[in-house]
């Protein structure tokens, strides 16, 4: 049906620019964390194409991860933590058997890494905010 496809064009067209948003917003936080010596942005695979559904970096020192977080959403950046828990150590996961320490990168993973908000109606100026704010945790801690 031709209204079906016209639909779906437009809808294809949205995705691409909101893809295209995210995408440009979070080359944007890499630039600015990557100023800042106690964070740790992820390194990308140049051959694949991320969508950035989520944004996420890491905290080199994981006991301030919490902390950061908690200071983050006291000056309203919706800073979360997604997968605390990593997956050999979920209930589900529990009858194979695996123990704290049994994939020492994956819960280090799990403790240090924190997720912001890349979404299409995120400005660079509130991108920014983000940056400064999470310098100025570091600068006072």
């Amino acid at each position: 049906d031709s209204i079906q496809a016209a639909v779906a064009n437009e809808m294809l067209k949205k995705i691409k620019k909101i893809t295209k948003k995210r995408i440009s917003n979070a080359i944007v936080l890499d630039k600015y964390l990557l100023a800042i010596n106690e964070v740790q942005t992820i390194e990308r695979d140049k051959s694949s194409k991320e969508v950035f559904h989520l944004y996420e970096f890491r905290v080199k020192n994981k006991k301030k991860r919490n902390n950061l977080v908690s200071f983050l959403r006291k000056n309203k950046i919706d800073a979360k933590i997604h997968y605390p828990v990593p997956m050999h150590l979920q209930p589900a996961a529990k009858k194979y058997g695996y123990r704290k320490g049994d994939f020492p990168k994956t819960e280090l993973i799990a403790d240090t890494t924190i997720s912001l908000p890349v979404h299409e109606f995120i400005s660079t100026k509130q991108l920014k905010f983000m940056a400064t704010t999470i310098n100025s945790f570091f600068s006072a801690n």
